[in-house]
């Protein structure tokens, strides 16, 4: 009986209170150490590296920095169990004695009775003590490989703070695989992403340090858990919050999070403002004057959502979005060599293409992760001949009926399988695996292990010569080489221009490496251990099953319950329309930097998932939200808001928006007439503004074109500079775009600096020559069409006669502009058309022309103070002519003209 009763108190001691689900949880260890009497036997998984990590002793400037402190070296952030315990244990001089185990250097160097350069860590006699005491006295056991840390749970899951200096304590659970629960908040790592709303102490305690909202992050073993805190930034909380309309399931998680923080939106934008954010936004293009006119005077209820479905229709919304994709995914002239550019543009007008027709985004994702150079039965001799005509006729396109474009993986930046599985997860998933390529990510759970068995997934994903085309290469090579064994860059240029077949590199999939048979260069680490692939936060995959082992990672990201593929891309989009993302930076998906709004995140992941990846659908649901249609001017409540979307922020136009901007703002009526329809030259298109190089001309490069470099969305800059208003102030771009012939100026003023009939004279040289190249892609189309209807592919065929639609449309246009170049080779110099009138009608005349200025550069007609001062200031110029050009050029240089709001 006295046995009997023994045990169950010890057993009550252990186990102490029930967890939040219900199982017996193990009293803190903090609690059971401090017992001199117990003698329980601490684990060096659960208990040993985490107190060490609590201590400073594997952080980077201690003993997990790459070349370690006074002879003794861990894993940075201690999870590599089997190398830190082999170097407290082993070597010349082991950190612990097991014969004498208060001898043991791992307890005299922490408590000074050693000499230690990272000063006292330990005191003898604590809990921390006897633990690492009994840790060395019981064995020094390694960790055990039969039990594994399942997930963290921290309580309360949520914090909100009624006044400044209020206290609230977390409590941190460990759960694992053998069903054992335990609290380990004192052996956890605590940190706040926000010290200006929340503190946190090395014990947990939370406290409030100012009003808004933020996170607290706790971190054991491989657990990362964010507990959202927050403190109202007003007393419009609980019954005093006003009633905000939420017409929409976006607005109505968005007021939820808003109500909590007393923050109240702003007012609904005007109808200008509206026009001019969603066609920058949605299309990287600013509404022309008479469709503000058209819009403003519009009546209707629904103006605005017909307005959303036209953007969505327009081609600069799918060339817009292209190129925002091509710079997720590195669309580099530069990274893939000797016909960088001509590819460049062939990958762009590829996912244009599909974006045009509204391609779900898993099946144009799909064409990128799982492309291969060949198509099925297709000879190396066939696809270089192929490639060669792609190249010599620089069509854009050439690929666009291609399946798949292999474009991603051609770059030089992506020869290793590493390369590869950075530029992946960034890409694709908005995940950055940079830290895990060497040590514990500091902020997510993935492990040096992660990364590899991750990258394991791309050993067989090569670029170069498959083993059936090595033969016919070197054969190519001799031939066009005239014997020698090798051909300069500049030799495949002027072969292909001379309309020669040259051999051609190719993406493929290695057979033996993508399998994951024995491969000492591919599938083995320095250990000899072969790598299993293992999907992120997944499972292991048997790559026997998959033809592709790439294809493995598609039906993963496909998966409902994915947490990254389509989580990812709302998020991104997200951010387009808002400045920031629910997830900031978009490209940071990790369990420490936690969603503003995760509610809203998941809601519009998992509806966008279920419209089938519907890319327009995810544009709608955002842009017709009465959130994304607040104002900018923020009330009393929400004036230091940028996070909960409570009003709009004013950020500036990206690279490409701006250089438009300034080209549409100057263009004649005429042009801006077919400005949402012709995109070839515009920058947004992708197709114009880059070098051989990548980068961008120095327009471009000023504002911050993303060199597409880097897995990094940071690489696009839309911070302002001195060197950007320099160029708004004086460049001598302004001037020739603002007096260009043919220009507004030079329509209503007669400014203009250039001799028009020379200019018009090589538009037309140009026009007529991309109007012989339609006229023979429309002859070959319907050649197609007719073939297929005898083949009875009827499916085939009527996609086909939309293309030759599409294109007797272009064609319409070209014929229609060409039209106007001759009318204009045959027009006399313009007329200074303000000068030329008189009295009423000049003034009715020049309040038209002063209208047309705000609207073409700011979107909104002028103030009646505005319009006033800038007619005195054209009325008493020496010349009106260059009054009006002195307005145009303020206008261009105003903050309103260069930012979205």
């Amino acid at each position: 009986m006295k046995r009997s009763f023994l045990i169950l108190a010890v057993a009550g001691l252990i186990c102490g209170v029930p967890s939040s689900e219900g199982a017996e949880m193990l009293r803190p260890a903090s609690e059971r150490f401090a017992e001199r009497s117990w003698d329980e036997t601490p684990d060096f998984q659960r208990h040993v590296l985490p107190l060490l990590g609590r201590q400073g002793c594997n952080g980077r400037a201690c003993h997990g920095s790459f070349q370690g402190r006074g002879g003794l070296r861990l894993s940075l952030f201690g999870y590599d169990f089997t190398m830190d315990h082999d170097a407290l244990t082993k070597g010349d001089d082991p950190r612990i004695d097991l014969e004498f185990p208060d001898a043991s250097l791992m307890l005299l160097k922490p408590t000074m009775e050693e000499p230690h350069e990272g000063g006292q860590r330990l005191e003898e006699g604590t809990w921390q003590y006897r633990l690492l005491t009994n840790w060395i006295k019981n064995g020094a056991k390694a960790a055990s490989s039969d039990i594994a840390f399942d997930r963290l749970e921290v309580i309360p899951d949520e914090i909100v703070f009624n006044q400044k200096g209020q206290t609230e304590p977390l409590r941190v659970i460990a759960h694992w695989s053998d069903g054992t629960v335990e609290d380990v908040t004192c052996l956890s790592r605590f940190r706040t992403n926000d010290e200006s709303i929340t503190d946190v102490s090395e014990e947990g305690i939370v406290k409030s340090i100012g009003k808004g909202d933020t996170a607290v992050v706790a971190f054991y073993d491989n657990g990362v858990f964010t507990v959202p805190t927050m403190m109202a930034v007003s007393d419009r909380v609980g019954d005093h919050y006003p009633d905000v309309p939420t017409p929409t399931k976006v607005d109505r998680l968005v007021v939820e999070k808003l109500r909590k923080l007393g923050l109240v939106p702003s007012e609904l934008c005007s109808d200008t403002e509206f026009l001019r954010r969603v066609s920058i936004d949605m299309t990287g293009t600013l509404p022309t004057p008479q469709e503000i006119e058209a819009f403003v005077a519009d009546q209707s209820s629904d103006k605005r959502a017909r307005k959303i479905d036209e953007l969505l229709e327009r081609p600069s919304y799918s060339s817009w979005w292209a190129t925002k994709l091509s710079d997720l995914t590195g669309n580099n002239p530069r990274d893939m060599q000797t016909f960088g550019p001509t590819m460049s543009k062939q990958w762009q007008r590829w996912v244009e293409e599909r974006i045009e027709k509204n391609e779900p985004y898993d099946e144009l994702i799909a064409g990128m992760v799982e492309a291969v150079s060949r198509r099925p039965g297709q000879s190396y001799q066939d696809y270089c001949a192929e490639m060669s005509k792609r190249i010599k006729e620089d069509d854009p396109e050439a690929i666009v009926e291609h399946d798949s474009m292999p474009y991603f993986w051609f770059r030089r930046s992506l020869r290793k399988p590493e390369e590869k599985a950075l530029a992946f997860s960034y890409a694709f998933l908005g995940v950055r695996l940079q830290c895990a390529q060497c040590h514990k990510h500091p902020f997510d759970q993935w492990t040096q292990d992660d990364f590899n068995q991750f990258t394991a997934f791309f050993n067989g994903v090569s670029y170069g010569y498959a083993k059936d085309a090595r033969g016919e290469r070197t054969a190519m090579i001799k031939e066009l080489s005239g014997g020698e064994k090798k051909l300069r860059m500049n030799d495949y240029r002027r072969l292909v221009r001379e309309g020669k077949v040259v051999p051609f590199s190719e993406v493929f999939v290695n057979d033996r490496a993508a399998k994951g048979r024995r491969s000492k260069k591919n599938n083995k680490t320095s250990s000899s251990r072969v790598i299993t692939p293992k999907l992120l936060g997944g499972e292991e995959v048997i790559l026997q099953e998959f033809a592709d082992p790439r294809s493995a990672l598609m039906e993963w990201m496909r998966g409902q319950n994915n947490p990254y593929f389509a989580r990812a891309f709302v998020n991104r989009v997200w951010a387009n329309y808002f400045n920031v993302g629910i997830v900031d930076p978009p490209d940071d998906l990790n369990l420490a930097n936690p969603p503003s709004n995760p509610a809203l995140l998941d809601d519009l992941t998992k509806r966008f998932v279920e419209s089938g990846y519907d890319m327009k659908w995810l544009h709608r649901e955002i842009a017709n939200s009465r959130t994304y249609q607040l104002s900018s001017k923020p009330n009393a409540t929400n004036v230091g808001d940028e996070r909960n979307f409570s009003r709009a922020v004013v950020r500036r136009l990206p690279a490409e928006v701006v250089v438009d901007a300034i080209k549409q703002a100057t263009a004649s009526d005429r042009e801006l007439a077919s400005w949402h329809e012709t995109i070839e030259n515009r920058a947004i298109s992708g197709r114009v503004g880059r070098n051989r190089r990548g980068q961008g001309d120095y327009a471009l490069t000023t504002f911050g074109i993303p060199a597409r470099e880097t897995n990094c969305d940071c690489e696009r800059s839309v911070e302002p500079n001195l060197t950007q208003a320099l160029y708004m102030f004086n460049d001598d771009d302004i001037e020739t775009l603002m007096t260009r012939s043919g220009g507004w100026l030079d329509d209503v003023a007669g400014i203009s600096r250039k001799n028009a009939s020379v200019e018009s004279a090589k538009d037309r040289d140009a026009l007529e020559a991309r109007l012989r190249k339609a006229r023979e892609n429309l002859k070959t189309i319907n050649r197609l069409v007719t073939q297929r209807v005898k083949q009875g592919d009827k499916k085939e065929a009527e996609r086909l006669r939309g293309k030759a639609d599409k294109l007797r449309q272009r064609l319409k246009q070209a014929n229609e502009r060409l039209a106007q170049l001759d009318k204009e080779s045959k027009r006399p110099s313009s007329p200074n058309r303000v000068a030329a009138t008189n009295g009423k009608s000049a003034l009715a005349n020049l309040d038209a022309l002063i209208r047309d200025v705000y609207l073409r550069t700011v979107s909104r007609p002028p103030t009646m103070e505005e319009a006033s001062r800038a007619r005195a200031h054209v009325q008493t110029s020496a010349d009106p002519g260059e009054g009006l050009r002195d307005l145009l050029w303020a206008m261009l240089n105003t903050k309103e003209f260069i930012v979205n709001h």
